[in-house]
């Protein structure tokens, strides 16, 4: 079993049993089952800018996921460390596997990166709404489209420097199909960076299966945004081998 593997089962059931005590930005663990109808606003840093990411409650992509404000975050508290690994470039082409609200993306783009956004074929509408309600927010417009990670052949998609997916890995049944698609896209990237909750189903079966193309790092706590950490978040950085 690999380190990170024995890691990451040791910190879910440290997380099982800890005490919850939700900042402002975590909303899964409560209990109001109205707090995904209507729309999450994000506001955008070093401007006057807000996103406005509408949900409904009807399927896992329409929603704001906890792990995407996090990350969301954590890329902007980078990029203002020009020297940090995990600083987004200006103009650098990114992919994203599983868009779902688009909140991500936007924030990306907002970074002045060129983001393809991807999610299954029944959730892009919604992608791409959110996508084009936001456009005047961001300097370049999020490309959006389908990818299914059932499929046999994602070598379509072509190769990105950058890749990163958000909650990804909440179904054990796609855990593979997501290492999958990554070795089909991400075999030269600079960066691959999967975000996850460590309660999730997929992840111990995800880096079983990643570690046959890529070796898995978890970032510490100091790569986070200081005021969107919980020790429950996982975010793995894989290298291609």
């Amino acid at each position: 079993m690999s380190a990170v593997l024995e890691r990451c089962i040791a910190a879910k059931r440290s997380a099982q049993i800890a005490p919850v005590t939700p900042p402002h930005w975590r909303r899964e663990i409560q209990g109001d089952a109205g707090r995904y109808d209507g729309a999450f606003s994000y506001a955008l840093p070093g401007a006057a800018k807000t996103l406005e990411i509408a949900e409904t409650a009807a399927s896992t992509g329409t929603k704001v996921w906890d792990c995407a404000v996090a990350l969301a975050r954590m890329f902007e508290y980078n990029t203002n460390k020009t020297a940090s690994p995990l600083a987004i470039r200006a103009s650098e082409r990114v992919l994203e596997l599983g868009g779902g609200s688009g909140l991500l993306a936007l924030a990306l783009a907002a970074l002045g990166a060129d983001v393809t956004t991807t999610d299954a074929a029944p959730v892009v509408p919604h992608l791409r709404k959110t996508i084009d309600a936001n456009a005047g927010s961001v300097p370049r417009t999020p490309t959006v489209a389908a990818l299914d990670w059932r499929d046999a052949d994602h070598t379509t998609m072509g190769a990105f420097p950058v890749v990163v997916a958000s909650d990804v890995l909440v179904c054990v049944q796609w855990a593979e199909d997501v290492a999958r698609v990554l070795a089909a896209v991400a075999a030269e990237a600079r960066l691959v960076v999967v975000a996850t909750q460590r309660r999730r189903d997929g992840v111990a079966r995800f880096l079983e299966a990643a570690s046959a193309h890529f070796t898995v790092e978890e970032l510490r706590e100091d790569s986070f945004h200081p005021d969107y950490y919980h020790h429950d978040l996982q975010v793995l950085v894989l290298t291609p081998r």
